[in-house]
């Protein structure tokens, strides 16, 4: 999967309603609260060009091979594990991108993300502060399904 634009990435910040939701239609990487953990590993996986991901369960959670390193990532096997899984991928892939949550999907069932190299978030935080602020939630511990 290819990454937005900086074009796309003025739309989304600049633009209107529809054209926000259509950036999410398009980028955003759809995650139900009832997913399986491996699943999210491998739908941001895809998310990351030049990177590679391989994910496989174990009896304490998930090992994460991420460009050839091995990580694990310990789950509870409860319904808090959608976002351990997402804090754990976030992680392990801290150095170079950057997940968020598409703040209007909060409420839902179905969390829409996205996820960007850490230098074009930090240019958009500087660019469009509140529209920042506004359209995305930073994954943080106390984020959670509602």
């Amino acid at each position: 999967m290819r990454m937005p634009s900086d074009s796309e990435l003025t739309l989304l910040f600049e633009g209107d309603e529809q054209q926000l939701q259509q950036f999410a239609f398009v980028y955003s990487v759809i995650v139900d609260w009832g997913e399986e953990d491996e699943e999210i590993v491998r739908l941001f996986g895809k998310q990351l060009p030049d990177e590679t991901v391989e994910v496989s369960p174990t009896d304490k959670g998930l090992d994460v091979t991420y460009n050839g390193q091995l990580h694990s990532i310990a789950l509870t096997f409860t319904g808090n594990d959608r976002y351990i899984t997402i804090r754990g991928f976030q992680e392990l892939i801290r150095d170079k991108y950057e997940i968020r949550l598409f703040e209007a999907s909060y409420l839902s069932d179905t969390h829409e993300f996205l996820i960007l190299p850490k230098r074009k978030w930090e240019e958009l935080d500087a660019r469009y502060p509140v529209r920042s602020r506004e359209i995305f939630r930073v994954i943080d511990d106390e984020l959670d399904f509602p």
